[in-house]
């Protein structure tokens, strides 16, 4: 197909983070900017952010969420200084973020009761070593691998340990089975398309009454703690924030939750993420320049992390096989057809593309053949 018969999407951000916004997004009115949170108009807005992610998501009446700083990284954080150490814990590594969580636990918490369960890059480890006597943490999707536990059914419901599940780009675009989750964290900025910078927990009654009957025997630091004393903040459920949120970003995704409800909440997010998915798996058996990274019983649907098949990339250093990627990017860029989908930095070279709801499948279809054209231009001038 030659360039000017190639069409481009309407929206060209395909980035794992912070995601593009939906179709017929518009910006916030800004109406309570230079409030307080505290105040009455803004505590009710906090507490519609809380109560439509409890209706979009499905969660559980009895389920606890809060609205936290940090995005999911500092929701993460929280629900780990916060609720480990009362028991072993055992971690599995299977993605940059949760070899992060793996050192906080060994080295910070210093929790000396640990076991790390290692999955070599893009796999994910092993789940059936697992002790649920013990705690277990653990990331649902691997954002930078592009890997995902399709399913909960390895954890049980009856369970004596904790399971907590950093769910940063799992959120709105898999599917949850709360009963087997205890302590949840995500972002605002992945599966919605929300504004960076927030995040939230979700907390089962079982995390509930850890925090209520166990002390770590470490300072906690003020933005991380929602017990003190074995008393559970129990305010910030209920709208209150530990510091100071930004009202323009909770409006901005109010907006989005909004719209997500109107949609038909999750089960209509999670059908868009699958139409993506299957887009992607058609222009990928018709084509043999890219491969999925993941096997397809351990790939995500709602994020695609490709590496290249000829044998002459093969060849190139690490460095090089970068450079390759970073020029496709380029030339895609230049040609206006898709942004922000080099793969993470911390990982091995590949291209990443987001396939979550905000993503429209049309323009995923139309942005694919401009993966091939870039592969053309750039492999004539690197092999």
């Amino acid at each position: 197909m030659k360039i000017m018969e190639m069409e481009k999407p309407v929206c060209n951000r395909f980035s794992s983070g912070p995601c593009t916004k939906r179709q017929g997004w518009y910006a916030p009115s800004c109406a309570l900017v230079g409030r307080s949170h505290r105040s009455k108009d803004c505590l009710s807005l906090i507490q519609d952010v809380i109560a439509l992610q409890k209706k979009v998501l499905k969660i559980p009446s009895y389920y606890q969420v809060g609205v936290v700083a940090g995005s999911a990284t500092g929701a993460m954080e929280m629900l780990m200084w916060s609720l480990l150490g009362e028991r072993g814990v055992d971690v599995l590594v299977g993605c940059l973020f949760s070899s992060h969580w793996a050192n906080d636990i060994t080295n910070e918490l210093k929790i000396e009761d640990y076991r790390l369960f290692i999955g070599e890059f893009p796999n994910l480890p092993d789940v059936s070593h697992v002790d649920f006597d013990r705690d277990l943490v653990f990331c649902l999707s691997a954002t930078t691998s592009g890997a995902a536990f399709l399913n909960q059914d390895w954890i049980p419901r009856s369970r004596e340990g904790l399971v907590l599940c950093d769910a940063a780009s799992a959120a709105f675009t898999m599917d949850f089975d709360w009963e087997r989750l205890d302590a949840v964290a995500f972002s605002w900025q992945k599966g919605l398309g929300g504004e960076a910078g927030f995040g939230t927990i979700v907390l089962s009654p079982r995390a509930m009454q850890r925090l209520g009957s166990y002390e770590p025997n470490r300072p906690i630091p003020r933005l991380f703690r929602i017990a003190s004393d074995k008393k559970v903040r129990t305010d910030l459920f209920q709208g209150a924030t530990i510091n100071s949120p930004s009202m323009i970003c909770l409006e901005d995704f109010r907006n989005s939750l909004l719209w997500a409800e109107q949609q038909g909440g999750v089960d209509e997010l999670l059908r868009r993420v699958e139409q993506n998915y299957s887009v992607m798996k058609e222009w990928m058996a018709k084509q043999d320049i890219f491969y999925f990274l993941v096997d397809e019983k351990q790939r995500a649907h709602h994020i695609a992390c490709l590496g290249i098949s000829f044998e002459k990339y093969r060849t190139l250093s690490e460095k090089e096989k970068w450079d390759f990627l970073k020029n496709i990017v380029a030339v895609c860029e230049r040609e206006e057809a898709g942004v922000d989908f080099l793969g993470h930095a911390q990982t091995k070279p590949n291209l990443r593309v987001w396939m979550g709801p905000t993503i429209e499948s049309q323009d995923l279809k139309k942005f694919l053949p401009w993966l091939e054209f870039a592969y053309a231009e750039v492999s004539a001038k690197c092999y």
